[in-house]
């Protein structure tokens, strides 16, 4: 088989996603909570890069108002 290429994949590696077997209501209830705390995790982290740059351009604006300064 060559990667990326469908055609080459033996036909039992092959599934159509209507073939997907339905997940129970507890399965589904748990990798709903999952999917919920991933998604807060990320917003978080989101939140923390944009304070986090934010910072830094503070700290970049000041230090070119020092360097226009001394010159």
């Amino acid at each position: 088989m060559k990667p990326g290429n469908i055609e080459s994949m033996p036909a039992a590696e092959l599934f159509s996603f209507d073939d997907r077997a339905p997940l129970n209501p507890a399965e589904r209830a748990a990798l709903d909570d999952e999917f919920a705390a991933q998604q807060q995790k990320i917003e978080r982290l989101n939140q923390y890069y944009d304070e986090v740059v934010a910072e830094l351009r503070v700290l970049l604006d000041q230090s070119e108002d020092e360097g226009g300064e001394a010159a």
